[in-house]
């Protein structure tokens, strides 16, 4: 992993432990948030987090086409691109 390149499953475990005080310990890059049991409310709010953390904002348009750790990942990385 590069430099630049960031511990998506990693960010979104801390994320998750301080918006909602769940342990989200089995995490691939292939979850599907859905089978994450958090409502769409607390998902929003730990990508939220992400963004705080890393000082990047996502369109609300790429929002909802997150639909697993990679996808956000990817999302990350072309916030970081556009900066």
């Amino acid at each position: 992993m590069s430099e630049q390149e960031v511990d998506v499953i990693k960010l979104f475990q801390e994320a998750a432990l301080e918006v909602s005080g769940r342990r989200l310990d089995d995490l691939t890059l292939d979850t599907p948030l859905a089978d994450l049991a958090l409502d769409s409310v607390l998902v929003l709010e730990v990508v939220s987090h992400v963004e705080q953390s890393l000082g990047i904002r996502f369109d609300d348009e790429d929002l909802s086409r997150i639909q697993t750790m990679r996808d956000l990942g990817e999302l990350i990385q072309k916030a970081r691109r556009a900066a």
